[in-house]
């Protein structure tokens, strides 16, 4: 569970009750997982036919992050996922293979194998959370895809959508599993619009793109579905494969070429406003001593996601709080530095891992401790003092 929620909270939650009821019941044979898309547990096909694998430690190991990791593994929170199998904690793995018979469920988007009724998955074992598998009535109409075939699920946090499940469909297409020949079909649901310009991205670099959002009630059987994943059991570092980075450059660089760049800026301060977690007394303040110092200040959002990537592969300086403006850094050029602002007793490896297998230098800033909902205090002029003195050092 997340930091935030309480012991209350996670007493009064009845979805692992709603889960071990639903499981008890409809997940005891195929045809009542298969009539209801519920599918409780996992397995990796026999006849998966893989087209890509590949295995490689984590850039932040290298001897150049020493400083920023010795910071960001104390007091670490970062979430480990015991049931993931596929790789070891300083590692991350992407698999890309063709399957055959996939049943696709329109409420979670979540493939499954029509002969056993369990989702696909290399390395997770054990049974899923609710939030991925819990009832609807798909049965009611199913659509058959005999083209290649990938889900989205339905996702509405930057990170975990383009690191998560964006980026190993770069990866895809960078090693030709989606190509001009074939095309591919991409099933969904409700996604941001970030979505809908990866899709046309894709369109414009010439591969046969045809978007399909499915209903609750729908499900598609995909003759040939194309998993497309990566895994670590460390959550924060399932982002995998830089080298699919110039693919995603191109994918999103097709997309948005009708959209202005914004002005340029050497360094770019990241806004958080508007969030219910990690709220940052003192941020505003913060502001305006960067402002005074040349930063441009940009509030990522839905609607700027073009500008985002613009202004963060061009700036030599990005600092930000941590979290998911952060992401951006996949997108900073080589030799940038990322100056990430983050809780003294509650620090992760996630930005230093982004930014690091981007060729980025991460500079870790320490606020006051965490308290209610992951929120802390900084001190404004003592905060933005160290992060000028950090864009000083990066532009000598």
């Amino acid at each position: 569970m997340a930091r935030h929620h309480t012991f209350l909270d996670r007493l009064l939650d009845l979805k692992p009750l709603a889960f071990s009821l639903c499981d008890a019941t409809l997940g005891r044979s195929r045809f009542s997982r298969l009539a209801t898309g519920f599918f409780p547990d996992f397995e990796w096909p026999g006849d998966a036919r893989v087209i890509h694998d590949l295995q490689w430690k984590h850039r932040l190991f290298e001897p150049r992050h020493d400083e920023a990791r010795a910071i960001v593994t104390q007091f670490n929170v970062d979430v480990p996922n015991p049931m993931e199998t596929a790789g070891a904690p300083d590692m991350s793995r992407t698999m890309v293979a063709e399957i055959a018979d996939v049943v696709i469920p329109g409420h979670t988007l979540t493939p499954a194998s029509a002969s056993s009724g369990k989702q696909i998955s290399l390395g997770q074992r054990g049974k899923a959370r609710w939030a991925f598998a819990y009832p609807a009535p798909v049965a009611l109409k199913r659509i058959r895809i005999s083209e290649p075939c990938l889900a989205i699920p339905p996702l509405w946090h930057y990170t975990h959508l383009l690191t998560d499940v964006l980026m190993p469909i770069c990866e895809a297409v960078r090693v030709g599993a989606i190509n001009e020949r074939e095309g591919i079909v991409i099933v969904s649901r409700t996604n941001p619009p970030m979505l809908d310009a990866f899709i046309e991205g894709i369109r414009l670099l010439g591969i046969p793109v045809r978007h399909l959002k499915l209903e609750p009630t729908q499900h598609v059987l995909a003759e040939r579905y194309l998993y497309a994943r990566s895994h670590c059991p460390n959550i924060e570092r399932i982002f995998g494969v830089p080298e699919a980075l110039p693919t995603a450059h191109a994918i999103f660089g097709a997309a948005y070429r009708d959209v202005p760049p914004p002005p340029p800026a050497a360094r770019l301060y990241l806004r958080r406003r508007n969030h219910r977690l990690r709220v940052v007394a003192g941020e505003e303040e913060m502001i305006g001593y960067l402002e005074k110092a040349g930063f441009r200040v940009m509030e990522p959002n839905w609607g700027n996601h073009a500008e985002q990537i613009a202004a963060c592969a061009g700036a030599d300086v990005i600092a930000a709080m941590h979290g998911a403006a952060l992401a951006n850094s996949l997108f900073c050029k080589p030799g940038a530095t990322v100056v990430e602002i983050m809780a003294e007793n509650a620090r992760k490896t996630t930005v230093l891992h982004w930014a690091g297998e981007a060729g980025a230098k991460v500079v870790p800033l320490l606020g006051g401790p965490e308290g209610a909902k992951q929120s802390f205090a900084i001190e404004p002029r003592q905060m933005a003092d160290a992060i000028i003195r950090v864009a000083d050092a990066a532009t000598v």
